[in-house]
């Protein structure tokens, strides 16, 4: 690609970023006061079966179990985890049609199978005008989760359940295969691939299957691999090198 296409794909690519910041940020702003006016969606206050609360008090167990909790505690992160869990259930019944789509679309406009040319930029404005907005639904019970948790155990164990749920791909994993990538990363730079690996940890609390964490994590990752190509390192050619080395 000449260097005018470049620049112009990366412009193209800032607006769009910008715009959905706007429309995402939106989206949650008004599901927060629309909560805190008392005029909470459906999926706060989960209506289910007991075979799908058994699901959902196990996937909270599941988390709970590996954070080595005092006794005290426990029963209060269970409670925080099983509510979250019912409301994840219930919002994913209502919104899951049209998540699918957008999720399909995305993998199509970035497929490169049998000649196909992947379509970035498509991809992104799926991702902007689609996929974001959608979470952006379900982002007041996870700041308020988050925000919980903090208070019940302390941020550190906080970030550890978050580190359980993301195990795979993992931010910490992720973020140090960029340090191994591209050593020679400014501290700046690097500070933006975390961040935007930080971020994919918690959104995925919006999650219900390991297929979606994977998917989250993955729109963030094509973010960072277009910031390293932008930093002017080429995170093409220290992939393939990455790779090489790890033979």
């Amino acid at each position: 690609m000449s260097l005018r296409p470049l620049v112009l794909s990366l412009f193209l690519m800032a607006l769009l970023t910008a715009a959905q910041a706007n429309s995402a940020a939106v989206v949650a702003a008004k599901a927060q006061a629309a909560i805190d006016q008392g005029k909470s969606p459906s999926w706060w206050q989960p209506d289910l079966s007991e075979e799908i609360q058994q699901e959902v008090r196990s996937k909270g167990e599941k988390l709970l179990g590996k954070l080595g909790l005092e006794e005290a505690l426990q029963a209060k992160v269970s409670t925080l985890l099983t509510q979250h869990y019912a409301r994840v259930w219930a919002w994913h019944e209502q919104v899951d049609t049209r998540l699918d789509a957008a999720w399909a679309a995305w993998d199509e406009a970035r497929n490169n199978l049998d000649g196909k040319e992947k379509d970035e930029l498509q991809a992104l404005a799926i991702m902007t005008e689609q996929i974001d907005p959608l979470y952006a639904e379900f982002q007041p019970q996870i700041r308020g989760l988050i925000r919980a948790l903090n208070e019940v155990m302390g941020e550190a164990k906080t970030v550890e359940l978050l580190d359980h749920l993301t195990w795979s791909p993992g931010a910490p994993r992720t973020y140090k295969a960029y340090l191994e990538m591209v050593p020679q990363m400014k501290d700046e730079e690097k500070a933006i691939l975390w961040k935007r690996m930080a971020q994919a940890r918690e959104d995925c609390l919006a999650c219900w299957s390991s297929k979606r964490i994977v998917k989250i994590f993955k729109k963030y990752k094509v973010r960072n691999e277009f910031s390293i190509d932008y930093f002017g390192y080429g995170y093409r050619k220290h992939y393939k090198a990455w790779v090489a080395s790890k033979r």
